[in-house]
C-alpha cells in the first residue's frame, strides 16, 4: 500500500508538472488526499479519463526501447476499463484495429481494458502477442509454413479446433483470457471480417522479386504488454505505432529463427551469394530495406526510415536535455540492426534506469495447459523493472557508453 501511495504521487506530481496535463490537476493537493484515502480504504484507486489519457501517453514517452516516443502526446486512448463481456472485448479490440489502420496514415493507439485489483484474477489477458500476426505451420519434414515465432500458439489454436488452410501469410486467431481463463480462439479474419492490411513487397528494380510473394501487415499492435500507470497495473492494454522499416525487412523477414528469406531474396535481385567476403549479405539487406519503404509508400500505408526516424528522435532527445530531463534509453534496442554506426542512437549515451510507477511493461505470460506462449523475438533483450512482474536485473548503461561519451561532441 505505502510502495501504491509513493508511485501515485509521483505520477500525480509529473502530471501536475506537465505544461498540458497540468491544466487538467486544478489543485493537486485535493487530488492527491482524495487519492490516498482511496488507496487506504480500498487497496486501490481509479483514475480519472484525463490521467488514464496523460498516464498512457507518459507510459509511452518512458518506454526505453521505442525509438518513436517523441510521438507521444498524439497517442489516442480507448477507455475500455468496464468491459465485461467477450463480446464488448471483440469490438474494442476490432475498433482498434480500425482506429490505428486509419486509411493507411497509422494512428497511435492504445485500448485500456480493467486494471488488476488486489487478490483477484487479471479480468483479460490475450495470448497474443500482437493482434496481428502470422501464425507458423510445423510441416511433415520438420519445417515451419509461416513464421516460426509463432508455432507454439499455432499449435494450440489448432488443438482447439481452428480450421484453417495453412499458407505463408495466415494470421492467427485471437485468443483472450477472462478472468485468467482462455477462451476459445476465435479468429476475426475471415473472409468478410477484419482486414489484415497487408502491404505486397518487391523491389521496383527487380521485378523477379515479385515471385517471392513477400508481404507484411500494416500495423503492429502489442498485445501482451502491461501498462503501468501511477503504480495501478492494466495488464491488457493493446497498443501501437507505426512500423519502423528496419523491424520487418532487417529482423522478421530475415532472421534465422523467422521467415529466413534473405539468401531467395539476394537470388532474385541477382545478386551471388558466393562467399561472405562479398558482403552479399549486406547488398541483399539494403536492398529488402528499399523494398519495403518503397512498397509501404506505393501502398499508401505510414512506415518510418531509420535515418529519419533516428534524426527525429535525436531532436527530441536535445529538448528534453535542454529542459534538464534525461531520456532514458536501451541503446540495443534504439539503435537499428543495420546501419547502426549512421544514426545518431549509436554514438549517444542512455542510462537504462526504468520509470517504475509508469510505463509499459512485459509481463510473466499466461499458463494454458503447462505452456505459455510468450514470443521468442522478446527474449533477445530484456527490458523488466525490478519491481514489476519479475526478479530480473536490468543493464545500467549502454555496452558503448564509454565510446560514445569520447565521440558524442562529434555529432551535430
Amino acid at each position: 500500500m505505502e510502495q501504491l501511495k509513493k508511485e501515485a504521487r509521483a505520477f500525480l506530481d509529473l502530471m501536475a508538472q506537465d505544461a498540458v496535463a497540468g491544466a487538467w490537476v486544478p489543485d493537486i493537493h485535493a487530488r492527491w488526499k482524495s487519492v490516498k484515502l482511496e488507496i487506504e480504504s480500498t487497496g486501490t484507486y481509479i483514475h480519472t479519463y484525463k490521467e488514464l489519457m496523460f498516464g498512457a501517453r507518459l507510459a509511452w514517452r518512458h518506454s526505453n526501447r521505442c525509438v518513436g516516443r517523441h510521438f507521444w502526446r498524439t497517442l489516442q486512448v480507448q477507455d475500455a476499463r468496464q468491459c465485461e463481456t467477450a463480446d464488448e472485448a471483440i469490438f474494442q479490440l476490432k475498433k482498434h484495429a480500425d482506429l490505428a489502420f486509419n486509411g493507411g496514415q497509422i494512428a497511435n493507439v492504445v485500448t485500456v481494458f480493467p486494471p488488476s485489483r488486489p487478490g483477484q484474477p487479471h479480468p483479460w489477458r490475450m495470448l497474443n502477442h500482437q493482434l496481428i500476426r502470422y501464425a507458423g505451420f510445423v510441416q511433415e519434414d520438420g519445417s515451419v509454413l509461416g513464421d516460426p515465432d509463432s508455432v507454439e500458439l499455432t499449435n494450440y489454436c489448432l488443438a482447439q479446433g481452428w480450421k484453417v488452410a495453412p499458407n505463408p501469410w495466415t494470421p492467427l486467431p485471437w485468443v483472450l483470457a477472462h478472468n485468467e481463463e482462455p477462451l476459445p480462439p476465435l479468429d476475426p479474419f475471415q473472409p468478410g471480417g477484419l482486414s489484415v492490411h497487408e502491404v505486397p513487397i518487391s523491389h521496383p528494380d527487380f521485378p523477379e522479386t515479385e515471385s517471392l510473394g513477400l508481404r507484411w501487415y500494416a500495423v503492429p499492435i502489442l498485445a501482451d504488454m502491461a501498462l503501468k500507470i501511477g503504480g495501478i497495473v492494466y495488464p491488457f492494454a493493446p497498443f501501437n505505432g507505426h512500423y519502423l522499416g528496419t523491424e520487418i525487412a532487417a529482423r522478421n523477414l530475415t532472421d534465422p529463427d523467422r521467415y529466413n528469406i534473405l539468401e531467395a531474396w539476394a537470388s532474385s535481385c541477382q545478386i551471388s551469394t558466393e562467399g561472405n567476403r562479398t558482403l552479399w549479405k549486406d547488398e541483399a539487406l539494403v536492398r529488402l530495406n528499399q523494398a519495403l519503404l518503397h512498397s509501404f509508400d506505393k501502398a499508401g500505408v505510414t512506415i518510418g526510415d531509420h535515418h529519419e526516424l533516428g534524426r527525429a528522435f535525436e531532436l527530441w532527445c536535445q529538448a528534453e536535455q535542454r529542459q534538464g530531463r534525461e531520456v532514458p534509453g536501451d541503446w540495443s534496442w534504439l539503435t537499428p540492426p543495420m546501419s547502426g554506426s549512421l544514426t545518431p542512437q549509436f554514438h549517444r549515451h542512455f542510462s537504462n534506469a526504468v520509470v517504475t510507477h509508469t510505463n509499459f511493461f512485459y509481463q510473466q505470460p499466461l499458463e494454458v495447459q503447462g505452456t505459455t506462449f510468450g514470443s521468442k523475438t522478446k527474449d533477445t533483450h530484456r527490458l523488466l523493472a525490478p519491481d514489476a512482474f519479475a526478479d530480473d536485473s536490468t543493464p545500467k548503461a549502454c555496452p558503448f557508453s564509454s565510446m560514445a561519451k569520447h565521440i558524442k561532441s562529434l555529432w551535430k
